[in-house]
């Protein structure tokens, strides 16, 4: 119950967006005693390190013995698809009331964000040049509306555009709205011109069923193997190989932004360590690694879309995919991932495997981004029920069990 109770803190206060939960994760490091990378000096076995990176990014590290030999790695993202509130000029003033106009960040299925309380979380300066921080969870809260079931253009909703995702701030006439912001934040219309701004679920996680088995709550993809990473790499043995945790954003839209997975800093840590380019490519290609993303949680009223051969039931542990998207993506070594199945197995952990049905699509995930680098990697997640949806469903069982699993990773060695 501790451990859900831990999540569930992080999510309640910090899963609203990357930066709060970057804010979290340094926090967390800090009070442990981790130091913030000092470019001038040099690691030695046994330092704990921060590395942070334009407050959507963060890497913690404790140093092993040699780290030309590799590093055992598990990287997540934190970012999860919402609505972000449009630049330029985001107002709409209509006779019903004053709206932002906004864009989704990552894939959502639209119909899904209707008619639930949302709250704006961001930041925004104003013409003084001053950062404000924003974060309406508590006070705030706001909705896109739908359409009443009993007019035809019902089915307007069911094939809902994107530009429909109005999201209601007021009741009275835009100047009044905007009289508002300036006293409450100082801020004026003109300040949304470059803002980042988005719309998130306001709900906290909550448990389901009779059993309380389940958890529903906005951002399990990614933030509960970020959760469970997190735990694993703090709880590990230190041991004589180096141990990286990586925090990234940006996966929702293809990873290639500056803290995306696509992004060099990532190699960069590896180089600022190590001082040598050609050791520091060679540690890279020694590493092994586990993308931390979630995966496709079982559901049998659509069973027709999940391989029967190889799908992750929620409640069934961690979910191991050994290749992404019928092999267009990540395909995990053999020796990998039957090594991974003997960390399993070994120390009784209970785990699913994973794969997309031909023919079905598929979602991606960062491993190949680390795979075309030369490291040993594979993809094990939690599995998540009505996935970019924003109220997702993850199980308790497997929240811990992928914690688990984390954690023995950390603190073995895999011998090739």
């Amino acid at each position: 119950m501790m451990f859900y109770n831990e999540y569930k803190y992080m999510m309640d206060n910090y899963g609203l967006h990357e930066r709060l939960l970057v804010n979290y994760i340094e926090e967390q490091a800090i009070m442990k005693g981790f130091k913030h990378f000092n470019p001038i000096g040099e690691c030695n076995q046994g330092d704990t390190l921060i590395f942070k990176f334009r407050e959507k990014f963060i890497a913690l590290v404790k140093v092993g013995k040699n780290l030309v030999e590799g590093a055992n790695v598990i990287v997540s993202h934190l970012d999860s698809p919402r609505l972000d509130v449009i630049t330029g000029d985001p107002f709409i003033e209509k006779e019903d009331g004053v709206f932002l106009k906004t864009i989704p960040y990552g894939g959502i299925i639209g119909q899904s964000w209707l008619d639930r309380p949302l709250v704006l979380v961001g930041k925004i300066a104003n013409e003084e040049g001053k950062v404000i921080d924003i974060n309406t969870k508590g006070e705030f809260e706001f909705v896109v509306t739908s359409l009443l079931p009993h007019l035809n253009g019902r089915k307007e909703m069911s094939d809902l555009k994107n530009e429909k995702l109005l999201v209601r701030i007021g009741n009275n006439k835009k100047e009044n709205v905007i009289e508002f912001l300036k006293e409450k934040y100082n801020v004026t219309d003109k300040d949304f011109e470059f803002a980042d701004l988005s719309f998130v679920p306001a709900d906290n996680v909550r448990e389901l069923g009779f059993d309380k088995e389940l958890i529903s709550g906005y951002g399990h993809d990614d933030s509960s193997c970020a959760f469970a990473e997190l735990k694993a790499f703090f709880d590990a043995k230190e041991s004589d190989r180096t141990q990286i945790a990586l925090f990234a954003s940006y996966e929702e839209t293809g990873s290639g932004q500056t803290t995306g997975c696509e992004s060099e800093f990532i190699d960069d840590i590896y180089l600022d360590m190590i001082k040598d380019q050609v050791l520091a490519r060679l540690s890279i290609r020694n590493s092994c690694v586990i993308s931390a993303d979630v995966c496709a949680g079982y559901d049998s009223n659509f069973a027709s879309h999940f391989e029967d051969a190889a799908k992750a039931v929620c409640g069934k542990g961690a979910g191991i995919v050994p290749y992404l998207g019928c092999k267009r993506g990540n395909d995990t070594e053999f020796e990998f991932r039957n090594w991974i199945k003997k960390l399993a197995v070994d120390n009784e952990i209970k785990y699913s495997i994973e794969t997309t049905k031909l023919g079905e699509g598929g979602g991606g995930t960062v491993s190949s981004f680390f795979a075309i680098k030369g490291c040993h990697v594979i993809d094990i997640g939690i599995p998540v029920l009505a996935m970019h949806s924003p109220q997702e469903i993850i199980s308790k069982t497997d929240l811990y069990e992928t914690y688990k699993l984390y954690k023995v990773f950390y603190e073995s060695i895999f011998e090739n």
